[in-house]
This record gives C-alpha cells, sequence and structure tokens, in this order.
C-alpha cells in the first residue's frame, strides 16, 4: 500500500498549482472541467512529481513508489489533485465552510477495494460513501466518510490504467457532497 494522491480542494487551483510546482517541483500532468448537473462545475488539475516522468515515466505506475536509478533508491512522492468550484459546486461549498480549503482526502492505492471494504467494516475502522466500490475504466475506488479520529476522508483505490478518470472524478465529488 502506498500514497497515490493528495486531493486539495482550493479556492483558485492556478494559485494552488503554482505553490506544488515551484515549492516541491511538480509539474501539471492533466488540466480538466467536470460539469455536474446543477450546472455547476469543479476546474481540477493533477499533477506528478518532475521525477516520475524524467527518470521512471516508462515505469508501471503501480510499481513505482520506490525505485532505484543510478544506484540512488527513491521513494517516489504521490501525485497532487487540484480543485476549484464555480458559485454553488460541491466543491466551492467544501471550499467556503473550510475559509480557503485544504486536503479533502488522501488515496492509497491497493490491490483490492473491496479486500479492503470488507476488512474495515469487520473491523469497525469507518464507513464508506457507497456499498461497493466505484469502478470506471482503468480504476475501481471508494472513499470513506471524514473519519471520527483523524477527521479526513480516505480513498482506496485500484489503478490499471493511468491518471484521472473524469466521469469518475465526478462521481466520487457526488459521492462526498454531504460531507460538509
Amino acid at each position: 500500500m502506498r500514497i497515490d494522491h493528495i486531493a486539495y480542494r482550493v479556492k483558485d487551483r492556478q494559485t494552488a498549482a503554482n505553490f506544488f510546482i515551484k515549492a516541491f517541483g511538480y509539474r501539471i500532468e492533466d488540466d480538466f472541467q467536470i460539469d455536474f448537473d446543477d450546472g455547476s462545475t469543479a476546474k481540477c488539475y493533477a499533477l506528478s512529481p518532475s521525477e516520475v516522468s524524467e527518470n521512471f515515466g516508462d515505469i508501471s505506475e503501480s510499481v513505482r513508489s520506490i525505485c532505484i536509478y543510478n544506484n540512488t533508491i527513491y521513494q517516489i512522492p504521490p501525485d497532487i489533485f487540484v480543485s476549484e468550484g464555480s458559485e454553488g459546486s460541491i466543491v466551492k461549498k467544501w471550499v467556503d465552510e473550510r475559509g480557503n480549503g485544504g486536503v479533502h482526502h488522501i488515496a492509497y492505492q491497493v490491490d483490492d477495494v473491496s479486500e479492503i471494504m470488507k476488512s474495515w467494516k469487520e473491523k469497525s475502522l469507518g464507513t464508506f460513501t457507497t456499498e461497493e466500490p466505484i469502478v470506471a475504466d482503468g480504476l475501481s475506488q471508494c472513499f470513506t466518510h471524514p473519519h471520527p479520529i483523524t477527521g479526513i476522508i480516505y480513498e482506496f483505490i485500484y489503478r490499471t490504467g493511468k491518471g484521472f478518470n473524469v466521469d469518475n472524478v465526478k462521481n466520487l465529488m457526488e459521492s462526498t457532497k454531504d460531507e460538509l
């Protein structure tokens, strides 16, 4: 298990992206907009650490949490996902509740999302926003409700493809709309 990505909801995604680029050497990997049924939108950036593309671009995303390159061991930082929302959107409401926004969730990459859900339920570790994993092209994932001990929403994700799927991001955002 490794941290796959950290998702932030912010007032201004460009300012947030610029911070991650300048402070940590990330780069914008993907730029897309989500259109919700109520007419609101969320603009999103997926950012990747520069060394992933430069040194490990051909290595499968699921096995590159630790790599050896030129006799140096690297622990690859997680991707960063940044979203800002239009007036009335799920994202904007969440940001407004918290002032400037912040970490929305931490996603852990796992081998079997269903097994993690089953284990968490059996151990009473937390509750989920859906009964079953949300499945889309190249992804299987689920969200917890904000954890009573840490206050964080956790996502568990299994990837067979690379990147973020716009429809799945929309479904996941909608699944957490009551977490304000």
